[in-house]
């Protein structure tokens, strides 16, 4: 007698066992659960055909991470990326927000065998949710615990340096240039005592720009602020991570598709929103030689003619900028801001099924539909949490309209 199978788009001959007595055969399991059909024809000895269906259920099993409340710091030599020191936090607070430098704090219960610049790596559920730059540990009043702040790990680069090989910016790549500035000057410099040689850096990606570096005097600007500019105006980001024992830094322009954050969920809470009315419709650019005048029209492209018929109605501002060919991407920068008409800033629940917030990083476009079923276009600009708390904080936008918020990054 023979047996056929046919189930999920497969057909299967049954082989009779004869210690069983039964056919029996080995099927291929669909990848998803559920109640499956299972068409079976047989035929006996005499030619008679027997057809029948049957029902199958299938079962699979989800592996869901199990989540603790136990977070550890890891303490790392700056000079060596040596452990130096691994304890418990009993409280902290993460803030990554670039565009004001905010800092983070951690408490710990016992002194730290760690200084001011090391690393803090924090490990929550087996994965490195932070990595940060201790800045001056402090003894509270001298009880028991420590309160430790660090900034994000961006401020490795946290330098002034001389400007090299800016035309690499447009000939080859943005990314290049921050790769070849690091390399110069904190990996592989003619001073061997002090270079970072467990930094290893990869570019993914190259963004040619026609703009040099502002904020030059002299020749020399700080780095930091440079990378952190790039991440604003050009959408490059910054990823860290630890491969075999060694720092790894990768370098790209962020091309993934925006996140859709529908504020009307229950996971998104603490929904608030402030509405930028004011709108940049002409940009004056001072060069050491030269004024340039700009203009918004009213589908947001710009243009040099003041004639033109479409040009839109707003502000004025000036800028400065040194050579005549930075100009336009100067004005260009300007106009940029007029893009991100709200600071949209709202708690997101850490146990979501509804966004993949383990992608979501500076930088990372979004699409939020409003309370008001309206879509804006911007991009996470902060991301902070405290370990009491079951909410990230997330705000968005590229020019914060919120004057403490400036204050602080010129303090810090």
């Amino acid at each position: 007698m023979e047996i056929l199978i046919e189930f999920n788009g497969q057909n299967y001959t049954a082989v009779y066992n004869q210690y069983s007595g039964y056919f029996e055969i080995d099927l291929i399991a669909p990848n998803e659960g559920g109640i499956y059909n299972i068409n079976i024809t047989g035929k006996d000895a005499l030619g008679n055909t027997i057809e029948e269906l049957k029902k199958l259920q299938v079962l699979t099993i989800i592996e869901e991470k199990v989540t603790t409340d136990n977070v550890v710091a890891y303490f790392l030599d700056r000079f060596t990326f040596e452990i130096k020191d691994v304890i418990d936090l009993q409280d902290y607070e993460i803030n990554v927000d670039e565009e004001t430098n905010s800092k983070s704090n951690f408490m710990v219960m016992k002194k730290i065998n760690a200084g001011d610049k090391d690393f803090i790596f924090i490990n929550e559920n087996d994965e490195i949710s932070y990595m940060g730059i201790i800045d001056s540990p402090v003894n509270e009043n001298g009880e028991k615990k420590y309160s430790i702040n660090a900034k994000y790990i961006t401020n490795l680069f946290d330098r002034n340096i001389i400007l090299n090989n800016e035309e690499l910016i447009s000939t080859t790549g943005v990314e290049d240039f921050i790769k070849y500035t690091i390399e110069k000057e904190f990996t592989n410099s003619t001073d061997i005592l002090l270079n970072i040689d467990y930094l290893d850096i990869e570019i993914l990606t190259h963004t040619k720009i026609n703009k040099s570096v502002d904020n030059v005097e002299n020749g020399i600007y700080n780095f930091h602020t440079y990378m952190t500019n790039c991440t604003q105006n050009y959408n490059i980001v910054y990823n860290f991570e630890v491969v075999n024992g060694r720092l790894k830094m990768t370098i790209e322009k962020q091309e993934q598709e925006a996140q859709l954050i529908d504020a009307n969920v229950t996971d998104v809470a603490n929904y608030t929103e402030v509405f930028e009315t004011n709108v940049i419709a002409k940009v004056v650019v001072k060069t050491s030689n030269n004024v340039f005048n700009y203009f918004l029209l009213n589908d947001r492209t710009t243009t040099t003619d003041i004639n033109d018929e479409n040009r839109a109605i707003g502000l004025i501002k000036t800028v400065y900028t040194e050579k005549d060919e930075d100009a336009e991407q100067t004005a260009l920068n300007e106009f940029k801001s007029n893009s991100y008409e709200h600071l949209v800033q709202f708690d997101i629940n850490i146990k979501t099924k509804l966004f993949d917030i383990s992608k979501w990083k500076i930088g990372t476009p979004i699409k939020i539909k409003t309370k008001n079923n309206i879509i804006i276009d911007s991009y996470i600009s902060s991301i902070s949490k405290q370990k009491s708390s079951k909410f990230y904080a997330i705000k968005t936008g590229n020019i914060r309209i919120d004057f403490i918020d400036k204050i602080k990054k010129e303090l810090k």
